[in-house]
């Protein structure tokens, strides 16, 4: 896997004024979207691009290991043998 450049994707949290947090959450209920999705259809609107949120570390794991659930030890261990490889 390639590391991604500051150029490429940078995670960032951005802090909304109380002001301007009600004016998009009063947008996106009037839209139908969540906040989230509010911020991103404007960013999209407004510069053109591709954007998006990329999901919090802890919910990576936990989806990562919500999709291990149920499986067999041995299951498990060739699902896994590459990343305890490397």
């Amino acid at each position: 896997m390639r590391a991604l450049g500051a150029s490429e994707a940078t995670a960032r949290t951005i802090r909304f004024p109380a002001r301007l947090r009600s004016r998009i959450a009063a947008d996106a209920e009037r839209c139908g979207r969540s906040f989230e999705a509010q911020v991103l259809a404007i960013l999209r609107r407004h510069y053109g691009e591709s954007v998006d949120i990329a999901p919090t570390p802890s919910l990576i794991l936990a989806l990562a290991e919500a999709s291990l659930a149920g499986m067999s030890a041995s299951d498990r261990a060739l699902v896994t043998a590459r990343l305890e490889a490397e």
